[in-house]
């Protein structure tokens, strides 16, 4: 079983570091000189008292260093990627990260390039099921993505549901999936530095969503 702690600095150093895979698109990765949320929320969980490893063969931000670099950096974010591209790579990906915990924020590159609802849908419990091939156990964090200029709303709104619905369906005692809303409170025009990546602002919101769950599984993998 997983081990995660709220325990004392020595207690916590003979404790397992648990394997968090940050998975998606290019809210995940950023874009240099940005920090992505990863900063933040990494930040978050040490504070807290927490064991963690980001996995994933991506490092850094793209184009270059992020203006923070004090954490663990390692990803799998890559901008453009849809549900498809995950769908394609996650076999690869799942068995070289080996994650107990992954976050999964996509789905905004879908309705962008037209990915029929039923497909995404479909992509999404595919996903998750070839993560548990690898972990039986592994924790899925399904966000709800932010929203950005230009969306198709009434797209985005059902995309939001179908998340919910694969998240209340896959849900099991043995492998838990947990919604996580990014969308509420953030705002394209405070929160992103071009209409749809997140700025400072928005990361620390995007990973203070992501810390609000991920401190209830934490302590719950004890």
């Amino acid at each position: 079983m997983l081990a995660a702690t709220l325990l004392g600095a020595a207690e916590m150093n003979a404790t397992a570091q648990v394997r968090i895979l940050p998975l998606g698109d290019s809210d995940t990765s950023s874009f240099a000189p940005h920090s992505s949320y990863r900063y933040w929320l990494w930040h978050r969980l040490v504070d807290a008292g927490f064991n963690v490893d980001f996995v994933g063969s991506q490092h850094s931000v793209v184009g270059g260093v992020p203006a923070n670099a004090d954490f663990d950096q390692d990803h799998e974010g890559h901008p453009g990627w849809a549900t498809p591209d995950v769908l394609e790579n996650i076999n690869s990906i799942a068995a070289a990260t080996q994650p107990d915990i992954v976050l999964i924020d996509l789905g905004a590159n879908d309705v962008i390039s037209g990915v029929p609802l039923e497909t995404t849908t479909e992509n999404f419990i595919l996903i998750i099921q070839r993560l548990r091939a690898v972990n039986p156990q592994v924790t899925i964090l399904l966000a709800q993505t932010p929203p950005f200029e230009g969306q198709d709303k009434v797209a985005m709104r059902l995309l939001r549901r179908a998340i919910r619905s694969v998240a209340k369906r896959e849900n099991t005692r043995e492998s838990r999936v947990y919604v996580v809303n990014l969308f509420g409170g953030f705002s394209v025009k405070k929160d992103t530095f071009d209409g749809m990546h997140p700025d400072e602002s928005g990361e620390q919101k995007i990973a203070k969503r992501f810390f609000k769950v991920l401190r209830r599984v934490l302590r719950r993998l004890r």
